[in-house]
């Protein structure tokens, strides 16, 4: 079955993950190179002010969404897609990149809307954007994954630690430029959700694909990775599924996609399908085999 899941009048299935994703290593989100007024450090952690409490750090969704997409670039150009990855980043996206005859896809997309051909709209961005344009989004195309804020659960702490700028052109130490850092020790937890709309299987499994990754340390998340900061693990995990289409199990959408059984490791509550803990891992884990066997090119 082929079906425009990029469509955003149909509603064919939702999916959402959380997590609580504990730091096991410092993690730094930062506000930028200029720190706010009264802040302790020179390189402050991102902060937010919630229900009247004192502000607290958090993981922006935008944060999030780009580690997503960079990790899912790198997965899908393994594929060797007939359409190509593009880098997501701004007037570099498919809509931007892509032409058609004289036009850029942005352009012949919206000239196919203003006539009413909104089907043959849709058809022309699913057959020419690449597979992270339609998860993830581009302009004028809202993507399928939501990422939302990721707000501390719980105790935390701050920490800091004063850096050394080095001249990256002769090695040597920068005399009086020593800086401040502030991050977030490790052990704090962050409420972790991402939701999917209408996504088929495969395009599930990828984003499956990143969260293991994320789980297991071989993706971080913040500034300073390099110096060893970022590292996560996710607890407490539970998927949930609302398929409109009837029953647990969730049937291709595309030809090129599969089907993945799930009745047997999900439980019905308040009308949803859901797995927690390790079962929840094992559905993910049965959604990235589907994402591991797709053939794109």
């Amino acid at each position: 079955m082929n079906v425009y899941w990029t469509s955003g009048r149909l509603l064919l299935r939702e999916v959402v993950f959380e997590a609580e994703m504990v730091n096991t290593a410092p993690l730094r989100v930062g506000v930028g190179r200029t720190a706010p007024l009264k802040a302790p450090v020179d390189l402050a952690v991102i902060r937010i002010r919630r229900n009247g409490n004192a502000e607290e750090p958090y993981v922006p969704g935008s944060s999030l969404k780009g580690v997503f997409r960079t990790n899912a670039e790198l997965l899908l150009r393994f594929k060797r897609p007939r359409v190509a990855p593009c880098s997501g980043l701004s007037k570099n996206t498919c809509m931007n990149v892509k032409t058609i005859g004289d036009k850029k896809l942005m352009d012949a997309v919206q000239d196919l809307q203003q006539e009413g051909k909104s089907e043959d709209a849709m058809k022309l961005f699913f057959e020419n954007a690449c597979l992270l344009c339609k998860v993830f989004g581009a302009p004028s195309y809202a993507g399928r994954v939501v990422f939302q804020d990721a707000y501390v659960k719980g105790p935390f702490r701050l920490g800091f630690r004063t850096g050394i700028a080095i001249d990256r052109r002769t090695g040597a130490v920068f005399e009086r430029q020593l800086y401040q850092v502030e991050y977030v020790e490790p052990g704090a937890r962050f409420g972790l959700v991402v939701s999917a709309r209408n996504l088929p299987n495969y395009a599930i499994g990828l984003l499956a694909r990143v969260l293991f990754m994320l789980h297991q340390g071989e993706i971080r998340i913040g500034g300073f990775k390099t110096r060893g900061f970022g590292t996560v693990r996710l607890e407490s995990p539970i998927l949930r599924v609302k398929n409109y289409a009837g029953g647990q199990d969730l049937e291709p959408l595309e030809d090129v996609d599969a089907p993945v059984r799930l009745g047997d490791i999900f439980s019905v509550e308040d009308g949803q399908h859901v797995a927690r803990g390790d079962r929840a891992w094992e559905a993910l884990r049965r959604f990235a085999e589907v994402w591991d066997a797709v053939k794109l090119s």
